[in-house]
């Protein structure tokens, strides 16, 4: 049997923040980074996984830190996406072609890809990301904490690239059974943008999506600010996030508590307003005949700011009832997951609807 004849799918969310990768059981994320490699540096002590030490060769011999490698220990990092869109499409395919070397279990396997990417994200540069991954790459990656090596052969034979909210709304609407597509709103809200995604009739209604750089990142940039000013020491943003992400309403600065409940809850009741206010001003130029029965919220920001924009959303009328908005199971992974399903509708095209 050829190595080629089975072919495996995988969905990728390529985020302002982080890759999420679907492959079956296999669930991966990683930072949206990559970085210069760090003369001198070996691995992360503590730490030997491969997502974590992720290094990969390309064909010309350069070699790029991966993920948190690259976030932790690149002096030159390279954001694969910023301010709502993919900055380059080089640096996705490295991310890309990264992933698919943590994933692969042979030396040489075929795959079917379906990959997100940030709405703001223009249909030229989608098209080149697409016709980069389509091909044969021999894929080489290294764990730098242990100096183990992998190389897959890989045939991908298929490689959508769309908007990375449409994924969730593929997810969702498999998991409650829809038959035909449905009219929906997707607001996907990350670290540094909210991407808001709408379908009318199957398509994306591009004149209607858009992408606000109001987000967690908005959140914990004035909660810095806020503390910098209450306690007269420098807090880093970044520094905020794990507490954000932990849902925990106290932090603990030079041996002192503070709770900086009151701050998060006006924080998120403005950014959740100015999510409100962009959907509004979207949702201006629909077709008369388009009826949104879904609005669907995803992304890591959903756990702070899903109760504030769903009040918001009743309170400004876009629906009628609560039922019509809809948080997935696992609104990180949704994107991810539903692209993995369209790269299953595109495998059993290319296999004749078997």
């Amino acid at each position: 049997m050829s190595p080629f004849a089975k072919i495996r799918t995988v969905g990728i969310d390529l985020g302002t923040s982080s890759i999420k990768i679907s492959a079956g059981p296999r669930k991966l994320k990683f930072p949206s980074i990559i970085g210069e490699p760090n003369p001198g540096f070996r691995g992360i002590t503590m730490d030997k996984s491969w997502e974590n030490n992720l290094v990969i060769e390309l064909e010309n011999g350069e070699e790029y830190y991966v993920g948190e490698l690259a976030r932790l220990q690149s002096l030159v990092k390279i954001p694969l996406a910023r301010e709502g869109r993919m900055k380059s499409a080089k640096d996705a395919l490295i991310a890309v072609k990264a992933a698919l070397g943590l994933i692969a279990e042979r030396p040489e396997e075929v795959f079917v890809i379906a990959t997100g990417v940030p709405v703001a994200t223009g249909q030229a540069e989608m098209e080149t990301l697409s016709r980069s991954i389509v091909g044969t790459h021999e894929i080489r990656i290294k764990n730098d904490a242990t100096g183990d090596k992998k190389i897959a052969k890989v045939k991908i034979v298929a490689a959508p690239v769309m908007p990375e909210p449409y994924g969730s709304w593929y997810y969702v609407l498999k998991k409650k059974g829809e038959k035909t597509a449905i009219d929906s709103v997707i607001i996907d809200i990350g670290y540094g943008s909210t991407d808001i995604l709408t379908i009318y009739n199957g398509t994306i209604l591009r004149t209607a999506s858009g992408s606000i750089v109001e987000a967690i990142d908005t959140i914990v940039t004035k909660l810095a600010q806020y503390l910098n000013e209450k306690t007269g020491r420098m807090i880093k943003p970044e520094m905020l996030i794990s507490t954000i992400e932990k849902g925990l309403m106290a932090v603990n600065i030079g041996g002192t508590t503070y709770d900086i409940s009151p701050q998060i809850n006006a924080l998120s009741e403005y950014v959740a307003r100015v999510i409100a206010d962009e959907l509004a001003r979207l949702l201006d130029t629909l077709p008369p005949d388009a009826l949104i029965k879904y609005f669907i919220l995803v992304g890591g920001g959903v756990y702070l700011l899903g109760p504030k924009l769903k009040e918001a959303l009743l309170a400004r009328g876009f629906v009628k009832s609560p039922e019509q908005i809809i948080i997935p199971d696992d609104p990180v992974m949704s994107n991810a997951m539903g692209f993995e399903l369209v790269a299953q509708y595109y495998s059993q095209r290319l296999l004749g609807g078997k």
